[in-house]
């Protein structure tokens, strides 16, 4: 028997009905898998960025390659030969570093091979002893630098050999301050590591992911996976008290506290350039550092802590803003560089607090993008000059910058796209501003690096209280 054509049609409609819904569900299970997906990685990704750091990352990059190279060969140190990219042979004689009161990459050097515990990573000087230090101050003389100008890669690079009475031990550090990718022994390998990949290479997980994507983990993620940002707030915020309490540094932090009476924006400000003081001086407490960098772990946290506290805002809260803060802080340092010619502090940080004070408040991931883009003019191109105490300053006005332009986008203001530095989207101008950062910029701070190198004066060491009377 033939069907009516009505019965035919029927089948046909229900069948593809049916069709349309398995699809609909398929497309909803894929999303989700996806996203699970997504936010696992980016968990990972978070997870591995944010960790302690005692000291300026810079510097303590140097004494962990050398308690590597150190502790490969022992022995009595003859003559130290150290191979170093041309940032950190310039930036970093104005920092003091946990354990002693001296400063210079010669000392970094000494200090780590004799003082350093190489199992502990960014912590390498957690054990310094006055004996150690003794014997660094010594060792430092005998500490050749042979600065890497020609090298095309701009990132960190640290190759030293120390030669002792029992040979020589070699180590090199690649991309990271704790990126060991060579360690030998009188020509052993004892250990080898693929390096991380270049911010220049373009190859790394998180460049795929947008803005859209961070605000999304942000607000959706499970708040029990995101505990360990308490412990960035805690970390940052007792190095912040230190510098408070103890008006260390230039006073740049207490005195901000001091005159901010009823603004909240002033007293973020002041927190944010307190933990760097602290840091900046040798407090022997860790930073909670983002990206290899302590700096910018406290400058991308502290502001959101403090603006916390003063609006009586769950943990919950603080903790999700932290996430889009540091999220955005790491994309951007991956596509400007880990030694970037640009101001991580004045460029990341400051953007990962606009967008994290927009969620703050509750603002929605349209007003994140606003904020990133009416923050992107006054922070593009800030130069890098190397880790001081003025690293406190900056902090505290790419602070004022991030927290007035995410405010201006809460109320509805925002750049127009496609204008100067600005791109059709934030995520496309942070690309503009990370191509300009890692090429356009590349011999602008090469020659910049030189003529810091050439005015550095390392013998005789001088003290970080004495290098302040300048």
């Amino acid at each position: 028997m033939i069907a009516p054509p009505y019965a035919k049609n029927r089948t046909g409609q229900r069948a593809g009905r049916a069709e349309r819904v398995l699809s609909q569900e398929l497309e909803r299970e894929l999303s989700s898998h996806k996203g699970i997906l997504m936010n696992q990685e980016l968990f990972d990704i978070l997870r591995s960025e944010i960790k302690p750091a005692l000291g300026c990352t810079g510097p303590i990059g140097i004494c962990y390659c050398a308690a590597q190279a150190y502790d490969a060969i022992g022995g009595e140190i003859r003559r130290i030969d150290a191979e170093i990219d041309w940032g950190l042979c310039s930036k970093i004689d104005d920092v003091a570093f946990p354990g002693t009161e001296m400063l210079g990459v010669e000392m970094a050097i000494a200090l780590g091979a004799l003082g350093g515990d190489p199992g502990a990573g960014l912590e390498v000087l957690h054990a310094v002893t006055p004996e150690a230090e003794r014997k660094a101050r010594e060792a430092a003389g005998l500490v050749r630098l042979h600065p890497q100008w020609d090298r095309a890669d701009l990132g960190m690079y640290v190759k030293i050999a120390i030669e002792t009475d029992r040979g020589v031990g070699v180590a090199e550090i690649q991309h990271r301050s704790d990126g060991l990718t060579l360690k030998m022994r009188n020509g052993e390998v004892l250990e080898q590591h693929d390096p991380d990949p270049s911010a220049q290479s373009r190859d790394d997980p998180i460049l795929k992911y947008r803005i859209r994507d961070f605000y999304r983990f942000a607000t959706e993620a499970p708040v029990e996976k995101l505990d360990f940002l308490l412990d960035a707030a805690h970390y940052n915020t007792r190095l912040a008290r230190a510098a408070l309490d103890g008006r260390l540094g230039a006073g740049i932090g207490a005195t901000l506290r001091d005159n901010a009476g009823e603004s909240s924006l002033i007293r973020a400000k002041a927190y944010a350039a307190a933990g760097c003081e602290a840091r900046m001086s040798g407090v022997r407490h860790p930073a909670m550092s983002c990206a290899n960098k302590g700096n910018v772990g406290i400058a991308a946290s502290m502001p959101l802590v403090s603006l916390a506290r003063d609006m009586q805002l769950s943990d919950e809260c603080l903790q999700r803003a932290l996430a889009l803060s540091y999220l955005v802080a790491i994309a951007v340092i991956r596509r400007i560089g880990k030694c970037p010619s640009m101001c991580s502090c004045e460029v990341a940080a400051s953007l990962g607090v606009a967008a994290g004070n927009v969620l703050l408040h509750g603002g929605t991931e349209e007003q994140v993008e606003n904020a990133i883009q009416n923050a992107i003019p006054s922070i593009f191109g800030v130069v890098c000059d190397g880790a001081k105490l003025a690293c406190a300053l900056r902090i505290s006005s790419g602070t004022g910058i991030a927290l007035e332009t995410s405010f201006l986008a809460l109320q509805g203001v925002r750049i127009a796209n496609n204008q100067g530095v600005l791109a059709e989207n934030a995520d496309a101008s942070i690309e503009l501003l990370g191509h300009t950062a890692l090429f356009s910029m590349v011999d602008s701070d090469r020659s910049l690096s030189r003529q810091l190198f050439e005015k550095r004066r390392p013998f005789p060491l001088m003290t970080f209280a004495a290098r302040q009377m300048q």
